[in-house]
């Protein structure tokens, strides 16, 4: 019997580890599918390939592939095999929204729940990328799915940074999305679709239309009309957009090169102007600064707006909408004056150049008038919070004359804004200095309707909060009489940062610069009446939407609150009135630029 159980044993022994044998081969055996891997390179029968966000070796024997070939292949534990090379998808992504990409031509397409971003450099190299590298309307990807037909790999090669995407606003610039509008052939035109199966050869002085119907788009040339639901191209070298009015005295028809893109939205049409980046230029300097500057203050003014452009187009701001800037304040005007010579040779002179910091274009603010100083990023753009991104480059700075010293406490900075005679870079400026008389009801009757805008704000309303009774308040009070203003915080250049308002029933209280500007509207639209700016060479202005800045200080005289202040702009970067100063004195516009922005380098980047 004792021989029996150990012979039993010894078979249920064996039995198991055939078993185990058996499941080891299966599984040393067992087909492992990988998708969408990138193929680094093969050295001497290796090949390694960036696999999500690892880099993988196996031994694959030579491949016939290029490098960077996105490839699908199976591998066990003895073998790699069965190499079939994924198709690219060659379109430019249009949109990015949350979930999916709009591809030029194949429209919307959804991205994996995990999708990988690779950039090849300038150098060949590869390297793990990101979402945020990849920028609309660029030629520069490749993009490929997974078995679920999903986008789950993207390429990105060195992107041409030469042209540029502008949206292009309506009358005033109000809005992006047209109802209407209008273009005059002044050279041979080009309309066409690369989804629609149309296009048209449109002559010299013929006159389109586009009109937004029920979400599509319809064209009307010669009388004759058809509706496009997708993305139209107007391709010439004189696009005059007849529907447009630019100018101070709205008499300018502007004119476009390069292609115009008029696509319907939600909200009306889009127009995008798609246009080489100089061209570009040769229509924002004079709109940015008058064309009668010194050569060298053009030619900082073409570095800046060049640099400006690019930080827009990579920061991806616009990206949601398909565009890179726009054609308004917001990102920098375009074409609301003619293209001038002088300020044609700035950009030419400059062609290429934009300001560096470690390597990558920076966020190059300017604004029209100094204070006397400058603001340091942090203290104009902030969050909610207070919290700010840090920039090194924009930190603060005195314009002021040597050893000139800057005012300590509230009387200072009054006696400080009041001086019109302080020697500085923008003295010569009508804004160096600034007085607004406000009395005090017409100022709570601005403040009552400029509050509860802001409050209502989806973008502001963390930047201002109420207090009533001794508690702070979730909804908006009625405002009683405006009965006093206080300074709660300053930045080191003099700029704002809290400010109160105290009312007879309740106590509001700003944060930053946009809110605390925008609360002060001199228009006869908030006031009742135009409040008159008096400026520091005598001019006079009225009907201001906002004070000119957060630099200022204040007052009461009997029933009024006079307000002083310096400086038009948020006065962060270059100041233009400086560098108009500097260039007339025959300062370089490198040692402008480097007055302005710290540590930075000029580079050519083609």
């Amino acid at each position: 019997m004792k021989v029996k159980v150990v012979n039993n044993r010894f078979y249920f022994i064996v039995a198991g580890l055939l078993i185990l044998l058996f499941i080891l081969l299966f599984l040393l055996l067992l087909p492992r599918t990988v998708e969408n891997a990138v193929l680094i390179g093969t050295n001497n029968g290796t090949s390694t390939f960036f696999i999500g966000d690892k880099q993988k070796k196996f031994k694959t024997g030579s491949l016939n592939l290029e490098k960077f070939s996105v490839v699908n292949f199976k591998y066990n534990a003895f073998k790699v095999y069965g190499f079939t090379e994924a198709k690219a998808i060659q379109e430019r992504v249009m949109l990015k929204k949350g979930d999916s990409y709009e591809l030029e031509v194949s429209g919307d397409q959804k991205l994996a729940a995990k999708a990988w971003y690779y950039s090849i450099d300038k150098n060949n190299s590869i390297s793990l990328s990101s979402n945020s590298k990849l920028i609309v309307g660029k030629n520069n990807v490749r993009l490929y799915k997974n078995k679920k037909g999903l986008l789950s790999t993207v390429i990105m090669t060195p992107m041409d940074y030469s042209t540029l995407r502008v949206a292009i606003s309506t009358n005033g610039f109000e809005s992006v999305y047209h109802d209407k509008i209008e273009i005059k052939a002044q050279s041979p035109l080009k309309v066409y679709s690369k989804t629609e199966d149309y296009s048209s050869e449109v002559p010299e002085k013929a006159v389109l239309t586009f009109e937004y119907s029920d979400g599509k788009t319809r064209l009307s040339i010669n009388n004759l009309s058809k509706d496009f639901s997708k993305r139209l191209y107007i391709e010439g070298s004189f696009i005059a957009v007849s529907s447009l009015k630019r100018l101070d005295n709205k008499t300018m028809t502007p004119v476009y090169s390069g292609v115009m893109e008029i696509t319907p939205q939600d909200k009306g049409l889009l127009m995008i102007n798609e246009v080489g980046l100089e061209d570009y230029l040769t229509r924002v300097v004079p709109s940015e600064m008058p064309s009668t500057s010194s050569p060298e203050a053009l030619k900082a003014q073409a570095v800046a707006a060049r640099t400006y452009a690019l930080s827009d187009m990579l920061a991806n701001r616009f990206a949601a909408s398909g565009y890179h800037v726009d054609d308004s304040t917001k990102s920098q005007v375009y074409n609301n004056i003619y293209a001038q010579p002088s300020t044609n040779e700035a950009v030419k002179a400059t062609k290429g150049m934009i300001m560096t910091y470690n390597g990558l274009p920076i966020d190059a603010k300017y604004y029209s008038t100094s204070a006397g100083t400058g603001a340091a990023y942090g203290d104009i753009f902030m969050n909610a919070d207070g919290t700010s991104d840090n920039e090194p480059y924009l930190q603060f700075a005195s314009y002021l004359e040597e050893n000139t010293p800057l005012p300590e406490g509230e009387e200072q900075w009054l006696e400080f804004y009041k001086n019109k005679n302080i020697p500085a870079l923008d003295s010569d400026s009508q804004y160096f200095r600034w007085k607004a008389t406000c009395p005090s009801d017409i100022l709570t009757k601005v403040l009552q309707k400029s509050l509860k805008e802001l409050y209502d704000s989806e973008t502001r309303k963390g930047y201002i909060t109420i207090n009533a009774g001794g508690k702070t308040v979730k909804s908006f009070p009625e405002l009683g009489t405006l009965q006093d203003i206080k300074v709660l915080k300053r930045g080191k250049a003099g700029n704002i940062i809290r400010l109160s308002y105290k009312f007879e029933n309740a106590e509001v209280e700003l944060l930053g610069d946009s809110s605390i500007r925008y609360s002060i509207k001199l228009s006869k639209e908030y006031a009742g009446t135009p409040v008159t700016l008096v400026m520091s060479k005598g001019k006079s202005s009225a009907n201001f939407s906002s004070i000119p800045s957060s630099f200022f200080s204040f007052e009461k005289q009997d029933s009024n609150f006079v307000l002083y202040g310096g400086g038009y702009g948020h006065g962060v970067g270059m100041s233009q009135s400086a560098a108009m100063s500097m260039g007339k004195k025959g300062v370089d516009f490198e040692t402008i630029l480097n007055t302005f922005y710290k540590d930075i380098k000029i580079e050519q980047i083609y």
